[in-house]
């Protein structure tokens, strides 16, 4: 096909799927072809992201509610303050490999004009910048992955100031909570919290909240090579798909993966020497601090440090909305943080101020570490680059070409006092509650060439014995659990069999939890689940039985009001809310036989009573029970993006949170969402390919042939190859002996 007002030496090409393939001489020009094609095919979605990356998507996009929330929300976190600075940071090739990208997305820009939603909206486009780019990186970081460490510290004050058991919510939490003056707590204003319109923008962005990420070393593989897989698991279920995959080749390199609208990176992916993946490593970069405050005598805010007083900066925001006036909105500040709401509204008092580290200077550093995996040799290289980045927290998985195998923890996280974990908040009059800088990334995760032959991260607790505490959630590791299962079972591994390891439904929360609970089970239920697999195939009854009599045992036990609170707990643990954290500390009292949770009540006696109710419930099918629909992020959702045909028909998720396919669907105030893997990437480095699938297509045109070209491939759990176009593919055999390289 043509594309016009291409300004550069090279050639673009799609693929039978609609891959774009990149020809071009330099690295350069490679980049500014991988902008225009982001240009093409998904305007709307980089315009109206960046917008709401920079506090102005009520004013720019449409004047709704939750848009005017999200607003304030960035506004208030500062995310537009310090990215016009962050690119000075920037080394000089960096600096220009981004004017080449953006000087691409320009370029498609003018050959596009207005597509369809920004004709609707009425929206009006603005040149792409090397800030734009850092707007979206920093969406990224914070709106599609800190927010969500955030939301679970706002769940633990919300438990605090419900009045729920303190020894219990201890127990539940264990070596995470011991440094929280309760009462304290539970005198502060109320913490702000996002509503479920507002956080439903937030989970349009790139969010890895599960992730899986593993690579097999030379020993294990049938080819003598590594062989990598990578599936980011983030929303699936909103059409355009989150990432856009791409094949750019330059100069005797190249890379393909899947990239990031708005920016030059590929977030998973591979080149000629090394392959990539990146799990989300939920570290924890937020904290909640507790102000004293009070209003002085010549009418200036002022905060508490032991005992003297000091006056807040007060920043002013113009939130714009579109076809009313700008409203004003004061932002209230100091080192350690920012007021979550202004105090006028409350007066004199304890209030909660949020301190993130993404808003430090050279965060934006990022992007060059993305830019410089391309430039990588080897895995040694690349788990060096990787440990440069300051955000977000991620697990990378790399591998190379001479059969080296390896694992490199990133990120930015604060060094906090010795017994203070991050997860609940801290009095910030006492200095020795403030970050003391930050932890040294020498600190971070770093493995090489493991004796077992191969490296697997999901999600899991990655905190080390002797070393800082970089997460404070609890941590399920069911997935990645199941994936060492299988990895240990299997020699002489093939794409196939990492492909089938991708779709893998069997969960180990089931296998290790219906035990517990089957004892206590009703004679007929009993029947029915005793000889269940603990596969969440949509075929499967067992799996809707166990899933409902596991959530009505947490609902009896967690439920009640000296606990979590009826309404509170079917929120956290059903479809409608759902936290992993509270799963996954919930489990671990439930596999106890002794727990402040039932001191006065009898284990057994709740777990019947939760096993009697689900028999009143009609039996389906896991595919009825866990099901979907794709729809369109723009005009989507009610009668008219059902009689335009944006709304698919209904389809069954296979998986759950627990599986290695993580298939959970859940439904938010108007709408349902999903998390599952959101592409999936096997790559043997015996040959230079790659097979992949994601839950879209490269289009963000509902009436684009390449609107949903995967989609078949990915619900049935087939593979397209990809690769570098050429006459005839290479195939390479790695060295017998390692090439002599510097251990890292």
């Amino acid at each position: 096909m043509e594309f016009p007002r291409l300004t550069r030496d090279i050639t673009i090409q799609r693929d039978d799927a609609g891959v774009p393939h990149i020809n071009a001489k330099s690295r350069d020009d490679a980049l500014y072809g991988l902008g225009y094609m982001h240009a093409t095919d998904r305007l709307t979605q980089i315009l109206f992201a960046r917008a709401v990356a920079s506090g102005q998507a009520a004013q720019a996009i449409a004047p709704r509610d939750e848009l005017l929330e999200t607003d304030r929300f960035f506004r208030r976190v500062g995310l537009h303050r310090n990215q016009p600075h962050e690119m000075e940071y920037w080394p000089e090739d960096i600096q220009h490999e981004v004017h080449h990208y953006c000087t691409g997305v320009n370029d498609g820009m003018k050959a596009i004009g207005h597509t369809l939603p920004m004709w609707a909206t009425g929206f009006e486009a603005t040149p792409w910048d090397p800030v734009s780019v850092l707007y979206i990186g920093n969406l990224l970081s914070f709106g599609g992955l800190a927010v969500s460490q955030l939301e679970n510290e706002r769940i633990v004050i919300e438990l605090i100031q419900a009045g729920g058991d303190e020894d219990a919510l201890r127990e539940l939490f264990p070596g995470r909570l011991e440094h929280v003056d309760f009462d304290l707590v539970r005198q502060v204003h109320n913490v702000r919290r996002m509503s479920d319109e507002a956080l439903e923008v937030l989970m349009d962005l790139p969010r890895l909240a599960g992730s899986n990420a593993w690579v097999v070393g030379p020993a294990k593989s049938k080819s003598g090579a590594p062989i990598l897989c990578s599936d980011p698991h983030l929303e699936t279920n909103r059409l355009p798909a989150i990432w856009y995959e791409a094949v750019l080749k330059w100069d005797d390199n190249f890379a393909m993966g899947a990239t990031l609208p708005g920016c030059p990176l590929f977030a998973v992916g591979r080149t000629k020497k090394i392959s990539w993946g990146v799990t989300y490593m939920k570290g924890d970069t937020t904290d909640f601090f507790i102000e004293d405050v009070r209003k002085s005598e010549e009418g200036n805010w002022q905060y508490r440090r032991d005992e003297d007083w000091f006056d807040y900066h007060v920043r002013e925001e113009a939130i714009g909305c579109k076809g009313k006036p700008a409203t004003m909105m004061r932002v209230f500040e100091n080192p350690q943080g920012v007021l979550e709401v202004d105090p006028e509204q409350f007066g004199d008092g304890y209030y909660f101020s949020l301190a993130w580290t993404g808003t430090q200077a050279r965060s934006g550093m990022a992007i060059a570490s993305w830019l410089q995996m391309l430039r990588a040799e080897s895995t040694a290289e690349g788990l060096d680059v990787a440990k440069h980045c300051p955000q977000p927290t991620l697990c990378w998985v790399v591998s190379d070409v001479y059969g080296n195998i390896g694992l490199q923890g990133n990120g930015r996280f604060p060094r906090r006092r010795h017994d203070v974990s991050g997860l609940g908040p801290v009095a910030a009059w006492d200095a020795r509650n403030h970050w003391q800088g930050s932890i040294g990334i020498d600190q971070l995760p770093r493995i090489y060439n493991p004796e077992c032959g191969y490296i697997a991260t999901a999600n899991e607790d990655i905190n080390q014995p002797d070393h800082p505490k970089l997460v404070s959630q609890t941590l399920p590791d069911y997935r990645k659990r199941r994936i060492v299962e299988r990895l240990n079972e299997m020699e002489q591994i093939t794409v196939t069999d990492m492909q089938q390891l991708q779709y893998d439904l069997l969960s180990i929360q089931a296998r290790e939890i219906l035990p517990i609970l089957l004892p206590f089970a009703p004679d007929e239920l009993k029947e029915r689940l005793k000889g269940w697999d603990f596969r969440y195939d949509p075929a499967s009854t067992e799996a809707v039985a166990f899933q409902r009599f596991y959530r009505n045992t947490l609902l009896e036990i967690f439920g009640h009001e000296r606990g979590m609170g009826p309404r509170r707990t079917l929120y956290l643990v059903t479809r409608a809310g759902f936290s992993s954290m509270i799963i996954a500390a919930c489990d671990a009292i439930l596999k106890k036989d002794l727990s402040l949770w039932w001191q006065s009540r009898d284990k057994g006696e709740m777990i019947h009573t939760a096993g009697k109710k689900v028999l009143l419930e009609k039996e389906t099918t896991w595919g009825q029970f866990n099901s979907f629909h794709f729809t369109d992020r723009f005009f989507g959702g009610g009668h008219v993006g059902r009689l335009l045909g944006f709304d698919s028909p209904q389809y069954a998720m296979p998986g759950c949170h627990a599986t290695v396919f993580q298939g959970h669907v859940l439904q938010t105030a108007t709408r349902e969402s999903t998390f599952a893997p959101s592409y999936h990437l096997v790559t043997d480095m015996a040959k230079e390919e790659a097979w992949t699938n994601l839950p879209g297509g490269p289009s963000e045109s509902r009436f684009s042939w390449y609107y949903k070209s995967d989609v078949p491939r990915w619900l049935e759990g087939g593979y397209k190859r990809i690769a570098p176009q050429k006459a005839t593919p290479t195939e390479s055999s790695p060295p017998k002996e390692l090439p002599e390289k510097p251990l890292p």
